[in-house]
């Protein structure tokens, strides 16, 4: 095939498929990279990575410098108090697109502004259940959720932000600005700051001038993924697990390192943070391994930027080290039939335990078993897959799909059927996810 039909370059500007949207949340995994290996190639166009789109000059002068302008700002309070009937309503990612309904303003080139307009609902949803996951800390008063009153805490990031917003929005015509950066954090990162910046404690009587609002969209992830929400109160997820087979070594080897899992993923609440569990079979340039993880939303992988060696393990009693555990890494094979499965749930005293285990042709590898106790219940559930410094689509993937089989979710030890998975989108991804079977089959195909 041609270049142009296998899709391993793309003509000058034109969008590539893997720079469109800011890709969701990264995985334990993601935080043990090496530095190296989360780069990320330059898209055509100029455009360098996922997210860079929000990144566009002309999307952001459109926004800050007119839609949020001091000269502007009202308007947006008068839309804002008409399509919201309720305070409550107004959540950051639902009216940008009323604020700037023509795409043509969304970037610097019509393609790139229709892409960017069209993909919004989908990035801002992502950029959502992200930011639920980890904890609101901010020491400053000038980062502070309520300016008003810099007591007030958000149990996560994303009821700082909606909470924010409602102030800026709806309570009071505040200028805004924002700025998009790429961070090779495995979350989305999020500070605001008000001007001026409030004194700690309260003051009713703050005049505010502007608001700044500042995210990091991360830099690679997961390439293409399924999600299920547990929204239950009363019902927990107690079961997880997924059987695939080691698939073939990519057809090139130049130091990418590949991802595939089925994991589980709590939220981050006001006394907790979250965190993900997750059995998982990597390729890096010593071959397929099979390895355990655990890894809490307050993880820096700028700090701790390489894997750990394959015979070393953390468990639970150091996580506090690098707020990250592991078990040691066992060796397979291509043809290898993988188990990777959570048991766990609520006990008596009402904590959450949990123990996550590979199985190699039906064979449980001990040195992978790795048990959480007392953490912030487990609520998404996810198949993967996620890489870091692919270049060349799909060579430098394994040439069969990926496909997750006897998917076996449970909430209180009674089986979930069908299982309804949200799925990636096609674009900004490098594969696109498919369930069948009522959920229990879950197919990754490179674009």
């Amino acid at each position: 095939m041609s270049e142009e039909e296998d899709g391993r370059t793309e003509k000058q500007d034109t969008l590539n498929r893997r720079t469109v949207l800011a890709g969701g949340v990264a995985t334990a995994a993601t935080a043990a990279l090496p530095r190296a290996a989360l780069a990320q190639p330059k898209g055509a166009g100029g455009i360098e990575t996922r997210g860079a789109i929000y990144m566009d000059p002309d999307y952001l002068s459109t926004f800050n410098d007119h839609a949020y302008s001091r000269g502007n700002i009202g308007n947006v309070h008068n839309l804002i108090k008409n399509n919201f009937l309720n305070r409550s309503d107004l959540k950051w990612g639902l009216y940008q697109r009323d604020v700037e309904p023509d795409p043509k303003k969304w970037g610097r080139t019509p393609q790139i502004g229709q892409a960017a307009f069209d993909h919004w609902p989908d990035f801002s949803q992502e950029a959502r259940d992200d930011l639920e996951k980890q904890p609101a800390r901010f020491a400053d008063p000038k980062n502070a959720m309520n300016p008003f009153d810099t007591r007030q805490v958000g149990a996560n990031l994303l009821e700082h932000l909606d909470e924010v917003i409602r102030i800026a929005l709806w309570d009071y015509a505040v200028p805004i600005k924002i700025k998009v950066n790429k961070s090779r954090r495995r979350h989305h990162g999020l500070t605001t700051e008000w001007d001026p910046a409030p004194q700690p404690g309260t003051n009713p009587n703050l005049r505010l001038n502007g608001l700044t609002i500042n995210i990091d969209c991360p830099d690679g992830g997961w390439q293409g993924y399924t999600l299920w929400r547990n929204r239950s109160t009363s019902d927990h997820i107690t079961k997880f697990e997924a059987n695939w087979v080691v698939p073939s070594p990519p057809t090139n080897d130049e130091g990418q390192i590949i991802f595939i899992f089925n994991g589980l993923e709590s939220v981050s609440g006001p006394n907790a943070t979250g965190g993900i569990l997750q059995p998982v079979l990597q390729w890096t340039t010593n071959g397929w391994f099979i390895r355990s993880w655990y890894v809490s939303a307050d993880f820096d992988p700028m700090k701790y930027p390489n894997l750990p060696d394959p015979g070393s393990a953390v468990g639970q009693d150091h996580l506090s080290d690098e707020n990250r555990c592991y078990s040691k890494a066992i060796p397979v094979t291509t043809g290898d039939i993988i188990t990777g499965s959570i048991e766990g749930g609520r006990d008596t005293g009402g904590k959450f335990n949990y123990v996550c285990s590979l199985s190699r042709n039906n064979q449980i590898q001990s040195d992978t078993r790795l048990k959480m106790d007392d953490i912030s219940e487990l609520t998404y559930a996810v198949c993967a897959v996620e890489s870091y410094k692919v270049t060349v689509t799909p060579a430098d993937y394994p040439t069969a799909p990926i496909v997750l089989t006897s998917l076996d979710l449970q909430l209180e030890n009674n089986p979930i059927s069908p299982i309804q998975w949200t799925e990636s989108k096609k674009a900004g991804r490098d594969f696109t996810a498919k369930s069948s079977m009522a959920g229990h089959k879950v197919e990754f195909k490179v674009v």
